[in-house]
């Protein structure tokens, strides 16, 4: 009998184990069936903390358990593409995207429209520039939300600023910003190591930010990199007004004085000479400021020279078409999987994630501005952000078209190869050819990439290309600030310049005309008084 109760206990007992693990597999295959994804870029400083603490947040009000993966920029383009095409039902549920990609993913069909959402989410909450990246270009259906924005401005060494005795308005516009470079070469200053101070520095060596840089110069005079044409787009390299900005960017970057380090060195390179304050000015990204908060340990700038020296935001640089900066940053979009299982847990998830104080706690924890405005409205009354937050209303983002990406690939390839033609070569007229074959090669490969052709004569435009990277900088007027002056207008440079002139000259002569005729008048009328 003994026996046999043990041996019913055992049974009861295995019986138990196996009914109670039955259990548990099932709770947890229901815990990870409603489990949801996000893939997110490494956003600097704070990000995956600040990541994690959303998820947190989210999983105390709503029960739901969401999964945070993590990428580098560098891989995230290729492994989201992969992704989608080979293994959708690996593929997140929510999407960290860059601005510009946008559009081509919503193109290959890897996101999903969500026009349906736009009531809960509030789209009038958000920057219009910012909005632009969440269409394909001519289309209204919208596929992502800003999550936050990516500006670049002027930053200056406060106390060196102060030291050389500037002014704000000293670099109001080009020209002055130029003089100022100058001014700052020959003043020969060194800081605390001992280490030569040089003014500026832009991106010139194996960098992915020159189109960046480049923009504002081009843009600033009234220039573009691509422009509409027909039912397409097509290259703006090779327009007159383009060509300014271009040679600009190539003048400012060659000069040993004003940028000496520009052909050595990277974005990160040019960052890492202003927080060492061995650089007066720097033309950087947002999350700079917020870095100073943070000891080196942590990946801060609490212990380098800049946080003593401190860092003063200045006023975007105008052009004859007025002042620019580059704005990017991130969307939040839904991927399009063929489980539709979780879309509503994932919609549920999107519409929490862009809630203002989610987003305000994000950026905040990064450095990057809130796409939201109410925020932004918090955010100006910092005086550290204030002219960054000012300067959106000037700020422009790139074409919001599929090919995009690989337009922008060919500008990386030209500005570094800018560099490479700027360290190689000191003739002024061997750069000059250099540079203006650079120009005409990415014009040919960015209309390659958007359909259009066009029948060029390399040999007869060469020269005239060439023309524009021999002349020093001068202050040149477009006629107005959105009409482009194409290369078949016009013969040469000067030529350009005659007429950029011709409307002011042509109401200066006018009006000398009107003055001499009414002294004529008045000295017939006097005489035959007499």
């Amino acid at each position: 009998m003994r026996t046999l109760k043990r041996i019913a206990c055992l049974v009861s007992l295995i019986l138990g184990v196996a009914v109670a693990s039955a259990a548990a597999e099932k709770a947890v295959s229901g815990a990870v069936s409603d489990t949801l994804s996000i893939w997110v870029m490494d956003n600097g400083l704070g990000s995956k903390i600040a990541m994690n603490r959303l998820v947190k947040k989210f999983y105390r009000e709503t029960k739901i358990p969401v999964k945070v993966t993590s990428l580098s920029w560098s891989e995230a383009f290729l492994k989201i593409t992969k992704t989608f095409a080979d293994s959708n039902e690996l593929a997140p549920d929510v999407i960290q995207l860059g601005s510009t990609w946008v559009p081509h993913f919503a193109a290959e069909g890897a996101i999903r429209p969500i026009d349906f959402l736009m009531s809960k989410i509030d789209s009038a909450r958000f920057l219009g520039e910012g909005l632009r990246s969440s269409h394909i270009a001519g289309r209204p259906e919208t596929y992502s939300v800003p999550w936050f924005i990516d500006v670049r401005g002027f930053f200056v060494n406060e106390r060196l600023w102060q030291n050389l005795g500037f002014d704000d308005s000293d670099i109001e516009t080009y020209p002055q910003f130029l003089g100022v470079l100058k001014t700052i070469a020959k003043a020969d200053l060194k800081n605390d190591d001992d280490t030569k101070i040089t003014p500026f520095a832009f991106p010139g060596k194996g960098d992915w930010a020159g189109q960046q840089c480049m923009a504002p110069l081009v843009w600033s005079h009234g220039g573009d990199f691509v422009v509409p044409s027909g039912k397409g787009y097509r290259s703006s390299l090779l327009d007159s007004n383009t060509l300014v900005g271009l040679a600009l960017y190539a003048e400012i970057m060659g000069d040993s004085q004003m940028a000496p380090y520009s052909l050595s060195e990277n974005s990160a390179e040019n960052a890492k000479g202003f927080v060492r304050s061995e650089r007066v000015l720097l033309y950087g990204t947002s999350e700079l400021i917020k870095q100073l908060d943070y000891p080196e340990s942590a990946g801060g700038l609490a212990d380098f020279a800049i946080a003593k020296d401190g860092i003063k935001v200045m006023n975007l640089v105008s052009g004859p078409s007025g002042k620019f900066s580059f704005m990017g940053g991130s969307h939040l979009a839904l991927g399009k999987k063929k489980d539709r299982s979780k879309d509503a847990l994932a919609e549920q998830f999107l519409v929490y994630m862009l809630r203002a104080d989610n987003i305000d706690a994000y950026s905040r924890q990064v450095g990057f501005l809130p796409a939201d405005r109410s925020i932004l409205h918090i955010w100006n009354r910092d005086s550290r952000y204030s002219k960054l937050v000012a300067g959106l209303e000037y700020c422009r983002s790139f074409p919001n078209i599929p090919k995009w990406g690989e337009v922008e690939n060919i500008l990386i390839e030209l500005s570094n190869g800018i560099g490479m033609a700027l360290a190689k070569t000191k003739n002024v007229e061997q750069r000059s050819e250099q540079l203006a074959k650079l120009v005409y090669d990415a014009n040919e490969k960015i209309n390659a990439i958007l359909n259009h052709s066009e029948n060029l004569n390399e040999a007869e435009l060469l020269p005239w290309v060439q023309q524009f990277f021999m002349h020093k900088y001068k202050v040149i007027y477009p006629r107005n600030s959105t009409e482009f002056v194409s290369r078949d207008e016009l013969a040469s440079v000067d030529e350009f310049m005659d007429k950029m002139y011709s409307s002011k000259l042509m109401i200066v002569a006018g009006v000398g005309v009107l003055v001499v005729g009414i002294l004529i008048v008045l000295s017939f009328a006097r005489r035959r008084k007499k």
